[in-house]
């Protein structure tokens, strides 16, 4: 780690490494970074257990067209953002709970099996929560990018193709459906996405090659993403925005091809509501979400931002529960079927 706080060298290459090949091997990954495979789990190892990175699953593109996923906005009574907040990272299906500037106390990310599902916990678990005083649920159509696409950009190009070559993903296998030894094995993921075949299979009921055979499904069939993350503070992006836009219908693919070429967008997905795209940025300063929007509306002008708000702490993200730091502290697993 550098002097300045923010991750560098090995370390970053490490990161970026798992970032490409979430579950590669040390053995795979150790000669793309020129060390050998016990240095590079030993340094995982002291990463991890910081809580500085991590590795974690969630479903995936096709599976969230196939589920709901709905972004929640929660408005509180004064005093009462923390402890409605404590609540909510303690459900499965709440992905992740963020305290917000602007518009809003609250904005989380859920995952549900379907419309009813979400009007079950919408008015049963959070409206109901003592110091709620509104919810507003915009449900997403359509997921362009999320945080899996994200880089730290510490490896070469050269290594980054290796990484990308020496696993090649099996071919999906046009399943329909997720049956009920994937819907177990995707909060096993979730709570580490590199956790072993054989860890995993003794958690599900399964033996290691099973395991092994439907994760690789899991991800060539896009029902599982796996990203590997790091606290936030550490890289040099450590102010996160949501920012909601309206773009006409015969624009919105434009729009999106635009977005997700600039390397301080982490997700893009368009929404029901007033508004019909949302995404979320990491930027350097405060002072960029006004550059931000200088540039968009450059490259965009048929985009109309109605509406923005900075993160002032994540508290949970996908399944991770964050310290005041930003660092994880400990993992609610997220399960869209979860009772």
């Amino acid at each position: 780690m550098q002097e300045s706080g923010v991750i560098g060298g090995l370390d970053a290459q490490l990161v970026h490494a798992l970032q490409i090949a979430p579950r590669a091997s040390w053995q795979t990954v150790a000669p793309v970074l020129g060390i050998d495979p016990v240095t590079a789990a030993r340094r995982w190892n002291r990463l991890e257990n910081s809580g500085l990175a991590w590795v974690t699953g969630y479903p995936g593109r096709r599976l969230i067209e196939r589920i709901c996923t709905a972004f929640v906005e929660i408005d509180c009574r004064a005093g009462s953002v923390e402890d409605v907040a404590e609540t909510l990272v303690g459900l499965p299906q709440v992905a992740t709970v963020e305290h917000m500037a602007g518009g809003r106390d609250l904005l989380t990310t859920v995952f549900v099996p379907g419309l009813g599902a979400l009007s079950d916990l919408l008015l049963r678990r959070i409206a109901a929560l003592p110091g709620v005083t509104a919810t507003r649920a915009s449900i997403g159509t359509r997921l362009y990018g999320e945080g899996s696409r994200w880089r730290l950009r510490a490896l070469s190009t050269v290594q980054s193709e290796r990484l990308r070559l020496s696993s090649p993903p099996p071919p999906r296998s046009g399943a329909t459906g997720l049956d009920g030894p994937d819907r177990a094995l995707l909060p096993e993921l979730s709570r580490d996405g590199r956790g072993s075949a054989v860890e995993l299979g003794r958690a599900v009921g399964l033996s290691a090659p099973t395991v092994r055979r439907r994760v690789g499904r899991l991800i060539a069939d896009h029902d599982l993403a796996l990203r590997c993350e790091v606290a936030r503070e550490l890289t040099e992006w450590p102010v996160s925005a949501t920012l909601w836009a309206v773009v006409p219908a015969d624009r919105l693919a434009e729009a999106v091809r635009v977005l997700l070429t600039l390397p301080e967008v982490r997700l893009c997905a368009s929404v029901t509501g007033p508004h019909n795209l949302l995404f979320t940025v990491w930027l350097h300063t405060i002072q960029d979400v006004q550059r931000l929007e200088t540039k968009l509306g450059e490259r965009l002008p048929h985009l109309q931002l109605r509406d923005r708000a900075i993160v002032l702490r994540q508290t949970k993200l996908m399944g991770r529960l964050l310290d005041a730091r930003g660092r994880a502290a400990g993992v609610v697993p997220v399960d869209p079927w979860a009772g």
